[in-house]
């Protein structure tokens, strides 16, 4: 019998796709951030040909905020040849993560990307697959969750941007910091059955039908097996990893890969 879950239709979109998440470029960028660029954009230049819909799943920066005349220091590399797949083709679907939710217009009107603040549901080569940054998603986060509705708030996003931007950016680099001191070793270890992701996703598996969860946020790159019939992505990061997905037309399944640096 047909899941009854109801959803905004599918966005459906056929060819070759690359997913990437987790980059943490810094603000302004260091020799590391330039390093991990310059990898990037060379794996994106070896599948420039085929490729058709790149999807960037959050965390691809460490902090951004647009200000109304100001945007982020840096990515002159990235930011041409994302313009430039943009003028051969090339959609770009931006999700937002938890270090870079406050997005506004600049990417879209630079390359054209789409926006999206929430995991969505899509028909990607004729399988449904659930795609998102991953964060705030199963269990009992409700601290997250609070601390993510009060950052979402676009009243407080006005607040903060009445912060010269020399002060906002200084706070946001201190704040990225604390948070990655206080994670501590271990953190970034792929639970099983005990991950939020895949409780979420075990969750809306018994009212909707899917073929693919496709997640970042954890920096761990995982294939899941959730029934026979579904499986569970983590794209992973390119932080550490270098990992990314492709799903391609003629594939029946998407696939992970590390890049060895």
């Amino acid at each position: 019998m047909k899941k009854t879950t109801s959803f905004p239709d599918p966005i459906v979109l056929h060819g070759s796709c690359l997913f990437v998440s987790d980059a943490h470029f810094r603000t302004p960028p260091d020799a590391a951030s330039e390093e991990r660029e310059r990898l990037l954009v060379g794996l994106l230049e070896q599948r420039r040909q085929q490729l058709q819909h790149l999807f960037l799943l959050g965390d691809i920066f460490d902090y951004w905020f647009e200000y109304r005349d100001v945007v982020p220091k840096g990515y002159v590399t990235l930011f041409a040849f994302l313009k430039g797949l943009h003028a051969q083709g090339v959609q770009i679907h931006f999700f937002t993560g938890n270090h870079d939710m406050w997005v506004e217009d600049y990417f879209t009107e630079m390359f054209g990307a789409v926006i999206y603040r929430e995991a969505r549901l899509f028909d990607l080569n004729g399988y449904r697959c659930f795609v998102g940054h991953g964060d705030g998603l199963g269990g009992k986060q409700r601290k997250y969750l609070f601390i993510k509705r009060i950052l979402n708030n676009r009243f407080n996003w006005r607040l903060y941007s009445m912060l010269h931007p020399r002060q906002s950016f200084a706070l946001a680099r201190c704040c990225s910091q604390s948070s990655r001191e206080s994670h501590g070793e271990g953190v970034f270890v792929f639970r099983g059955e005990d991950e939020f992701q895949v409780q979420f996703a075990r969750e809306l598996l018994r009212t909707a039908d899917i073929d693919y969860f496709i997640f970042a946020h954890r920096h761990v790159p995982v294939r899941y097996e959730l029934t026979s019939e579904c499986v569970l992505f983590n794209v992973g990061d390119w932080l550490e990893h270098f990992s990314y997905l492709t799903f391609d037309e003629e594939g029946k399944t998407p696939v992970l890969h590390e890049m060895k640096p």
